[in-house]
């Protein structure tokens, strides 16, 4: 039986990956750097502490991965604030959970203060039982460290819990941690790349109640 559902933030909640692209050619370009997304299905869904270091060796870059993160996230949430948007059926769905009284969280790879500021700005703190930063585990997706600290702050068995994931190693991190897991596929992925995936949805509004019921 489902007893909470988990959401990851950046591309499930937010469309936010087009977002963090640009951020990083903004950053890239102030030193010169031609971006290159040949990177880009490893670094989806990983910890900052991780994409930094892998922005880091991938342009060779000199400065430390905590003056890259610092960076990367004052030029974000600069960004965010003229040109993010919520995931169209976000809203309509937190509330038919919250109608069921079924406990909601967040497990997003992003630093807290992106997290703490995306909630802030649509107002969606009250949905939310447990919020889980990858700044609050050791290792990050695809670990499941992520999602086991978020079951254990909702005082639930990970196996009574199910996971709405965009990226592969999101999947894998819900799947290592013994969830079930829905994914709306990263639209640059194909979905044949989610076969570790319980479920395959095109778009949050295709989650619903009766599909959710169904893992039950």
């Amino acid at each position: 039986m489902i007893k909470a559902v988990i959401f990851d933030m950046d591309g499930v909640m937010i469309d936010s990956e087009p977002l963090w692209e640009k951020t990083e050619r903004i950053l890239l370009g102030r030193r010169e750097i031609n971006y290159s997304p040949d990177y880009r299905d490893q670094i989806v869904g990983l910890n900052q502490n991780d994409s930094g270091r892998l922005l880091i060796d991938t342009f060779e870059l000199p400065e430390s991965v905590e003056e890259i993160i610092r960076e990367r996230v004052d030029i974000l949430t600069a960004i965010y604030e003229k040109e993010l948007e919520t995931v169209e059926g976000l809203v309509p769905l937190l509330n038919g959970l919250t109608d069921q009284q079924i406990p909601l969280a967040v497990a997003s790879s992003s630093p807290m203060r992106v997290i703490n500021f995306v909630l802030d700005m649509f107002s969606l703190n009250e949905y939310f039982s447990a919020v889980v930063s990858g700044e609050c585990t050791e290792k990050g997706k695809p670990h499941p460290d992520i999602y086991l600290e978020t079951a254990r702050l909702l005082g639930v068995e990970p196996h009574e819990c199910l996971a709405i994931e965009d990226s592969i190693n999101g999947v894998l991190s819900a799947k290592a941690a013994g969830m079930l897991c829905i994914v709306v596929p990263d639209k640059r992925l194909t979905p044949d790349r989610f076969q570790n995936a319980d479920h395959i949805c095109q778009n949050l509004g295709q989650i619903s109640l009766g599909l959710i019921e169904d893992f039950s």
